[in-house]
């Protein structure tokens, strides 16, 4: 009787080891298919959209607001550069100069960046 009870011991636990692994197994598994499913519900999710392209909206303001600040710093460099004529001031005009060409391409990247997305959300509102 006892071996019998021994074996049915041995034979639980290699169940619930069993059952462990498998199930520690599937969750993995599980765990690389969900981002997948969360990816595909923000691309159909039209509050997705909508919060993406207001964030888009605003990075587009303040980028506009850095440029107009940058302009008028380079306006002013400009200006120092024409009273003073000396080299240093010529170098930092250029590194503005450089700004604000870099806030130009981002603030187009930006722009397009808020083309794509209105485009996505129209074609979400008309599928709804």
């Amino acid at each position: 009787m006892l071996y019998l009870i021994g074996q049915i011991l041995v034979i639980v636990l290699v169940a619930t080891f069993a059952g462990l692994g498998l199930g520690w197994w599937s969750r993995g598994l599980m765990a690389d298919l969900r981002p997948q499913a969360t990816n595909n519900e923000e691309e159909t999710d039209p509050f997705g959209a909508r919060s993406r392209l207001e964030q888009c909206h605003r990075d587009n303001a303040a980028l506009r607001r850095d440029l107009r600040e940058t302009e008028e710093q380079l306006e002013q460099l400009r200006k120092a550069k024409e009273l003073t004529r000396e080299g240093d001031m010529v170098g930092r005009l250029q590194a503005a100069e450089g700004r604000v060409q870099a806030l130009l391409d981002d603030l187009q990247v930006r722009d397009d960046t808020i083309a794509v997305l209105e485009k996505e959300l129209d074609a979400l509102r008309a599928r709804s």
